[in-house]
């Protein structure tokens, strides 16, 4: 089973628990930007209390996952895991932080045609480049970073360039998304 197949099985029992989500991080990333292998996929959720046992039945039936970690992760609003027995492929949960951005992030997300007749909702380009932004700000990785490249590289003046401005000076990386708007490298990436 393939990395597509977990993020098909994943976004099918999502559907099945009544949980509204969007794929993010660096499966995203590859899809509007420049492909790269990834170990694991990250999934906002939007979950109550009520959808936990029905995740634990539906996800544990071929993997590994926490009741506790789930009870963590609503009270911290942070992030629990799904291990796919038969891969090894982890599934990262975030709890959607509905904060202003969440929101926005959550308002702007869109069904996409991820391969030939699979569709599953995506968080937008500019979202995914912000949040890598700011991820790569609080702890810097070149891979976030790259990624951020590659969105701006390949999604360029198809970007919401003035909501990018926005939520970068709500989100304190105008900075470092000027410095990537500057980078002449980024225009040659594709």
């Amino acid at each position: 089973m393939k990395q597509l197949e977990i993020i098909k099985l994943v976004v099918e029992r999502l559907g099945k628990a009544g949980i509204d989500y969007f794929i993010t991080g660096s499966i995203a990333s590859t899809f509007y930007g420049i492909p790269r292998f990834t170990h694991d996929i990250d999934i906002v959720i939007t979950v109550e209390k009520q959808n936990i046992d029905d995740m634990i039945i539906l996800f544990s039936e071929d993997g590994y996952i926490s009741k506790d970690s789930i009870m963590d992760a609503l009270a911290r609003v942070g992030m629990f895991n799904y291990i796919h027995e038969e891969t090894g492929l982890k599934v990262d949960f975030w709890i959607n932080r509905n904060d202003p951005f969440a929101r926005s992030c959550f308002s702007r997300a869109r069904k996409m045609e991820i391969t030939e007749g699979f569709f599953a909702v995506m968080a937008s380009p500019e979202d995914v480049l912000l949040h890598k932004v700011y991820w790569n700000k609080l702890t810097p990785s070149e891979r976030q970073i790259g990624d951020a490249r590659g969105i701006m590289a390949v999604q360029g003046e198809n970007l919401d360039h003035a909501y990018i401005a926005v939520w970068a000076e709500k989100l304190d990386v105008e900075r470092e998304i000027k410095t990537l708007l500057a980078d002449k490298e980024v225009l040659n990436l594709t």
